[in-house]
This record gives C-alpha cells, structure tokens and sequence, in this order.
C-alpha cells in the first residue's frame, strides 16, 4: 500500500503536493505524551538526517521508555509542539484517557443510542455548565456536537432563531396593545406624551407593525472582528477573516459586519448605522396613550475568539472584550465566547476570558475538550436565552453519544488537575522563546500568547534574489522554518493558518521543562540562519530528493484574472517591456540565486523538484536599457518557475495544459506590472505554440525567435559564401518554429542539406523539406550520425538534455557547428575537438558600454540572448509589430535583422571565451518584404 500515492490521488492532493514541495510527506505511526514516533525509512536511500544524533533523550521525558524502544527499531522520535492545532492539550494517548476508552470498549457502552437518555452526554453537560458558571454565575444548555465548526454553526443557528422569536415577540405585543385600544375606543387618541406626541395611537403602532415586519425579513447580521478565525464550514467561514482561501472558495452565509477597529469606544458605535427604531406606546391608568422609542437592530450575535490563535496568537484586551459585550446589549443580541482553541485551561485558566472579567451569552468548546481521542464539541447557552425547542430539532446523528462524553468528561478532569503546572511551565517556555527573540530581533519580531497557546512572529526576510523572496514569502515562511526544526532538531511546528509568519507553540501540559532548552535552542537556529541570510542552510532540507513523482495541479484552476494585480504606480515614463524566462538548468540555480551556491547541482536539483509547482512567477530584475539612437526603454525580467527537463517531462507526461496555464500566470504577472511589450524566451514560448495562446489586447507579444535566427543566417551565409563546392549544411530541429524558417533561409544557400529529426518525425520533416526551394539536394534522417558528412551544423531543439556527441561528427575535417538552443543542443565533450568550431549563436551585444545583470542569463557582460533583444527592440518602437507572433516567416527573420541593426544591436558570436561582434552583413538577395497582417 502506498499511504503517500493514496493520500495525493484520493484525499487532499493539494495539501500532497505542498507537503512534498516543502519535505513535510511525514507519517507518524505512534503518539505518546508530547512525542511522535516517525519511521526513519522515509528518507532515501543514502540520505543521512541532519538532526543531531542524540535527539532520543527525549524518550526519557514524557515520551518514556517505549518511545525511545521504538526509536532503536528504526523511528524517529519527534517533539510535537503542533498539539492538534490546540487540541492535544494532554498529549498524545494520555494514559486516563485511554483508560477511558478502553473502558467504554470493555463495558460495550453503546455508541448509537439516539432517541434515548445518554447519562455520559448528561453529566457532560452538568459538568460543562458548573465550570463555566463557577466564573460567570450562570447556568447552561448544552448542544454537542463533533467539530469545532459544528459548535459555531449551532451558535449561529441558535442565535438566528433567538433573535427571530425576540421580533416575534415584539410584534405580538405591539398587536396585543392595538387590539386592546380598539376594543376599548381608544385607537384614534393621540399620543399624550413622548415622541409621538399628538398622533393617533393606531398610526403610530401601525407604522411600528411595519417596521418589525420590515426586520424580521431582513437576514440577520452576525459580527466578528479582524483577523478572527471560527472556521471552514459556511457559517463560520463567513465570520473567518484572511484566512488564506482564495475568494472564489468563500461560500456565501449568514449576514456578517466585521470590525476593524477594535478601539472600545469605536466597538460599541460600530453598528449604530443598522439600528431602526420604532414607537411604542404604554396605557396608564387612566387610559392616556405615552409613546417611547425602541430601537430595532438585525444584528443577533458578535463572535470573538478571546485569544485569536489563528491570526498569528493576538490576545483581544479586556477593554474591547467589555465594549463587545456592551455593543450586543446595545443590539440586543447574544455575546459569542469562540474558546475552542484558547479554552480548557490551555491558557492557564479553565476560560481564556476570565482575567477580563467579561462574562459572553454563549461559550464555544472542542478542540481540547476530546483530550486528543474524541471529536466532540459543545455549544453552552445561558439558560435565560436557550430556545427550548432548539434541542429537538438541532440533532446529529453523531453528536451526544457516551463514548465521546465520557473521554470529554474525564478531559475536563485533567483540565482542572493540570491547571498549575499549564501556568509554570507556559511561563517558563514564554521566557525562553523571548530570550531568542532578544538575541535575535532581526529575525523575531514578538512572542506572544498566554500559559501554552504560544505565537513566535518571524520577520520576513528580503533575500537579495526574487527567487528567494518568491519562495520565503509571507505564505511559506512559517513552513521553511518547521521543515528545518523537523529535520535537524526533530521539533514539530506549523504556522498558524490566517499569519503564516508566526509559528504556533502549543505543546501540551505534560511538557518536560528540560525540553524547554531544546526548543528556546531550536528557534535560535532558525533565527539565526534568518537574521545572517544563511538561506542555504535554513533550505537544505530541500535539497533531499523527494520519494514520491510530482504530479500537477488539478485541472480545475485559479482562474486567471486572480492572478492580476494592480499596476504599480510607475517610477518612470519610459516604454516597459517584461521579457519571460524558465529556470535553464539546476546548474544554474546559483546564478539565479547566488544565496544558494554552496548547493551542489544534485541538491539543485533536488529543491527545485520539490518547488516544481509550487512556486509562482516572480520578478527576477529589472534594468534600463539605451538604444544608439537615445531611446530608451525599462526592461523587467519575470522567471516562469520550470526548468527545461521539467518542462520536457511534462509535455511527454501529457501536462502542456498545466505547463501553459504557468506561462499564462507569468503574462499576467507581466502585465500586473505595467509590461507594453512581453517576450517569451526558452520554453516559454514553446509551450504556448510559439506564443499564439497568449492573447493581450493593447500589448506586443513576441517569441523573439525572428532575431535569434537572423543572428544564425547572417553568420551562416558568410560562411557558405567562403565553403566553396560543399557547401552541405545539417540541420537538426527543422520541425521547430526556428529550424523551419532557418531552412527555408539557408537552403537557397547551399548545395545540399540534411534535416536530422528524432525518431517518428520523417513525416514532418518531408513537409519542411516539400516547402524549400534553391537546394539541389534535401536529405531526410532520424540518424544522428548524419551529421559526419556536414561541414556547416546547425542545431534549435528545445531538447533539455544535449542530442549532439563527438561520435556524430565528422573528424576527418573541419565542421562549423552553431548552436542555437537554451539550454545547449550540444555536448560539453564537443568543444574540445580540434576540428569543430561551436559557435553560441543566438546572441546580441548591446550597444555602448552596458552591462545590465540578468540573473540566470550566465553570459559575457553586455551580451543577451536574441529573444531578450528583440523584445526590448520592440519597446523602443511603439509602432513597429512583432515580428515572432505565431510561426516565423523569412520577411519576419529580416524584420527584425533591421529592427536590430537600426539600434546599434549586433550579433555577438562565442567561441568558448572568445567574443566576437560585427555590424550585420550586408545582402543583396535578402532585401526586407513587409509582412502581411496576422
């Protein structure tokens, strides 16, 4: 069985893909107390982890001697400081609660038994309503359910129905109060007093009628606060703010106002804009009609989480709490205490809102009340609001069983036994993590939280390589440093989901305070190797190849437009133009990224695999860029994140689409940034059919090809010219978008030609063959070794690994060879013939004494690739079209050859370390034709 294959195609491929993308694909096959017991066969054959060898010592803290028995078999022992997310409060497997268990097993205590009186769920329920009113004076019904969002969407259904019957109520008084005025004549009175003084009471109470009938068919609005998470589930995701889901996942709910401010004053006014208000009137004892205003608000309850975990651990102050309470009298409406994650003593008390002295109508509980075992949540009402007949009719067919009231109820227990020791050793491990932070406050912004729902907020770091800011962003930051503390310190973090920079401490009360050291140690590491730009060693975890293949996304995307951003406000008025570039090779990661140099190409490799997907396109550089003639133009280079064997694998595994829908992003990342003009080089215009699927209205587009192959004919034609009687020229890649339209250059200029294709292209290649014209002799191949009869070679695969080897030349004379492709066509081992001349065509130098940097593009400075070029040729004329739209045309080819010279643009032929640059050649035969309208 394969857990991690199953786990990606049939349960969340999503979280499968982030998982190995950040070497986080752990399976854990035991818990106990605050440890995880991992199997060391995970890793690859030959990899060795970084964590220090000694890191089974902490088999003798809580763990015991049975984890560190299990570690000696071949596991990792791991400290989990994740909890569940808050809900292993009492570790993993706690010896009573499992006691529990096993006693409810034993005893055959029926786990379906609706429709009866469950004692286990009753004295849960008794037990839950005296702990909570021992601090608030009041007493509770309670509503069980699974989940914490279970929980929420009771609240909200119970205060919805609340606040309805509350209208309804209000209606049938009103009504009450005029049928008794008619019955007793006294409708046509006017008003004796207040604000309706002088009407008549059937017209003050008939309008009042109108304006609660008005109310109760408006939908109730619920109110959370900033950054407040309360779940996934539709009710409690319209209350969840930022939490990082895309906004086409956001599933419309209930009415909801979030508020922003949570300055008290601020809190309690916030709503008054949806207050009504209406009339009353009441009759005194001699039958005068006194009228006074009520006020009529749609708004039925005001969650707030007292500690947000989510958001990054924020502590909500008393004084905001007591403005939220006085802002749901205020409306009428219940006061929601979210405490599923911060309740149950994890902070130290049994309820996070205690020290604030702010008692809520309704409580939340789950996450910690299962004791790590059960799913169960609970809903608490105040008895004095508690619709009756809601119990009836909220039902689960899971909720209120004895198995989970039971754990619940023995939960509760250790809850009030570990009160103390949850206060010492949360303030031990606090103190600790801000000795870090003192140390390391470029890297530790704050820590924060109460007793052991701890929050540590990384600074984002600003590497000085876009590929490292694109992949230590705001969203990944939290998971690179729990990849690292998992594999060099065998320490369990995650961040918290709405503020992935702040890493959620949550270990449970079971602690050993020797491992406190262990941990201040562990975020010292971290924030060490941020605070010093050691990205190489905060990443290596990356490095370690992955087990399972990659696999693409789903087939339903992000659509497009959420992509886009803004344009920024521009720096400048020069013409912009984005040139579009895949990541060449692993080799040339350093180059991309000098942070990472100390990786070897393996290790390059390695990472960049388990980013394959994951990364977005970025923006590598930008630079301004002079023409001969003055003009200038701003040229920005965005990273389309795939190297060329990736792209290759993808293609023959069948995924262009998704390779597609990546270059596509990177267009839109383009024009976000203001882009008039937009090149695609390397695989980026291959795979989107030689940039004919990218369709921009208003915006140039280009392959640049044109220029690349007119750098090749203006070499090649000299060279012809000078060969005499054989002039027989190889052409390997006549299939491509470059290949075709060089042979259709070429040919009028040689004796004989060799198309050389992969095997299963003789098809195409006699259809490029049938349209040449001028050559006395076209030869079609599949056979490499084809070549030895040229003495001129050129190449434009797009091939990612070399196609050409010693074996395939000639070695009895010599041989041009011209290598257009990136990444090269040709093998290293070629270079070193004696007798082969390899030229890196394909290349531009700028003109004057401009050197801009490229990173990635690993050339002589001054030097750009023809495609690069000929985009930025095009931002220097608004006017002139594209000359590499779609298919290359020989007009196209000279086109651009024109365009090029125009600016002082020239082609720069390498021979190794050998640069050489020379105006264009002057033909006669190749006068420009104007290209007809695409």
């Amino acid at each position: 069985m394969n857990a991690e294959g199953d786990f990606e195609r049939f349960t969340r491929p999503e979280l499968a893909r982030l998982f190995r993308a950040l070497h986080l694909e752990v399976t854990y096959r035991a818990g106990r107390g605050d440890y995880l017991i991992r199997q060391r066969d995970e890793h690859p054959p030959g990899h060795t982890d970084t964590a220090a060898a000694g890191t089974d010592t902490a088999a003798g803290t809580t763990g015991g001697a049975g984890a560190g028995a299990a570690a000696g078999r071949g596991a990792d022992v791991i400290l989990d400081l994740v909890g569940g997310a808050g809900s292993s409060l009492f570790g993993h497997n706690h010896p009573d609660l499992l006691a529990t268990a096993r006693r409810c097993l034993d005893e055959q205590v029926p786990f379906n038994a609706q429709i009866s009186i469950r004692p286990a769920t009753a004295h849960l329920a008794r037990r839950l309503s005296q702990t909570v009113g021992a601090t608030t004076g009041a007493r509770y019904v309670v509503t069980l359910g699974n989940t914490g969002a279970d929980a929420v969407e009771a609240a909200v259904k119970h205060a919805t129905v609340e606040h309805r019957r509350r209208l309804a109520a209000l209606q049938q008084d009103v009504e009450t109060t005029l049928r008794r005025l008619h019955r007793d004549q006294l409708a046509d009175t006017p008003c004796a007093s207040g604000p309706a003084v002088g009407r008549p009471c059937h017209t003050v109470l008939g309008e009042a009628l109108t304006r609660i009938e008005a109310m109760r068919r408006k939908d109730p609005v619920f109110v959370s606060l900033r950054n407040a998470f309360h779940g996934k589930s539709a009710g409690a995701g319209t209350l969840t703010h930022g939490a990082n889901v895309p906004g086409d996942l956001h599933v419309p709910g209930p009415g909801h106002r979030r508020l922003t401010d949570w300055t008290p004053q601020r809190v309690i006014s916030a709503l008054d804009a949806d207050f009504d208000s209406v009339c009353l009137l009441t009759l005194d004892t001699a039958g005068r009609a006194h009228s006074a205003v009520r006020r009529l608000s749609p708004v039925a309850a005001v969650f707030v989480e007292p500690i947000q975990g989510e958001s990054g651990v924020h502590e909500v102050p008393a004084a905001t709490l007591a403005a939220l309470r006085e802002l749901a009298d205020r409306h009428d409406a219940a006061l929601v205490f979210d405490e599923i994650q911060c309740g149950m003593g994890r902070t130290g008390t049994f309820l996070a809102s205690e020290p604030s002295q702010v008692s809520a109508d309704y409580y939340l509980f789950s996450k910690s009340l299962g004791g790590g075992l059960a799913k169960v949540s609970a809903l608490l009402v105040d008895e004095r609001r508690y619709v009756p007949e809601f119990g009836r009719h909220h039902t689960s067919t899971f909720a209120d069983d004895d198995f989970s009231s039971l754990i619940a109820t023995q939960a509760l227990e250790l809850a009030h036994t570990y009160r103390q020791r949850i206060t010492e050793t949360g303030d031990l491990l606090r103190r600790r993590l801000e000795q870090a932070a003192a140390r390391w406050p470029q890297a530790i912004a704050a820590v924060r939280g109460r007793g052991l729902l701890l929050g540590v907020e990384f600074v984002l770091p600003q590497p000085a390589s876009g590929l490292l800011r694109e992949a230590i962003d705001s969203e990944s930051l939290g998971y690179l440093i729990a990849g690292r503390l998992l594999h060099t310190h065998r320490i369990r973090v995650m961040p918290t989901l709405s503020a992935p920079t702040t890493v959620r401490v949550q270990p449970s009360a079971l602690l050993a305070h020797e491992e406190i050291e262990r941990i201040g140690a562990a975020f010292e590491d971290a924030a060490a190797l941020l605070a010093r730009g050691q990205y190489a060693t905060l990443l290596q975890h990356l490095t370690v190849p992955a087990t399972s293949p990659w696999q693409p996304k789903a087939a339903i995307p992000l659509p497009r437009g959420l992509h886009r951003a803004p344009h920024p406000p521009r720096r400048t008025h020069l013409p912009r133009v984005a040139f579009l570039a895949n990541i060449d090779s692993p080799a040339k990661l350093a180059s991309l990224a000098p942070e990472l140099a100390a990786w070897s190409t393996e290790q390059s490799a390695a990472a960049l695999d388990r980013m394959w997907g994951e990364l977005d396109p970025f923006e590598v550089t930008r630079h301004t860029v002079t023409s001969h003639t003055g003009t200038q133009a701003e040229v920005i280079m965005v990273a389309a994140p795939f190297t060329a064997a990736q792209a290759g694998a993808a293609l023959r595994a069948g995924h262009g689409a998704w390779l597609r829908r990546t270059v596509l992003d990177s267009v839109d990342l383009a024009v976000s940034l203001g882009a008039e003009v937009i090149g695609l080089g390397g695989h980026t215009s291959i795979v989107t059919n030689a940039a004919r699927d990218v369709v921009e209205s208003g915006i140039k587009v280009t392959s640049g090809n044109s220029l690349t192959a007119a750098c090749a004919v203006d070499l090649l034609q000299a060279q012809l010219a000078e060969s005499g009687p054989r002039r027989r020229v190889g052409l390997v890649g006549a299939i491509g978008n470059i290949g075709a339209v060089m042979a259709e250059l070429i040919a009028p200029h040689c004796e004989s030609m060799v198309l050389v294709g992969r095997p299963g292209s003789k098809r195409r290649l006699a259809a490029v063959a049938a349209r040449l014209t001028g050559c006395l002799d076209i030869h079609i191949s599949e056979d490499m070794s084809d070549l030895a009869d040229c003495p001129i070679v050129i190449s434009a695969t797009n091939a990612a690994e070399p196609v050409i080897y010693p074996h395939h030349l000639a070695d009895d004379h010599k041989v041009l060879l011209c290598d257009l492709a990136v990444p090269g066509d040709v093998h290293p081992s070629v270079a070193r013939l004696a007798n082969v001349t390899l030229v890196s065509g394909g290349r531009i130098q700028l003109p004057g004494l401009q050197t801009p940097h490229f990173p990635g593009l690993t050339l002589p400075p001054g030097i750009v690739y023809s495609c690069m070029a000929e985009t930025m040729l095009l931002g220097f004329e608004a006017g002139t079209r594209s000359p590499s739209y779609g298919g290359l045309t020989a007009p196209g080819v000279l086109a651009a050859r024109d365009l090029a010279a125009r600016h002082g643009f020239h082609p720069a032929r390498i021979v190794f370390d050998d640069i050489c640059v020379q105006p264009w050649n002057a033909d006669p035969t190749t006068t420009p034709t104007k290209e007809r309208s695409r």
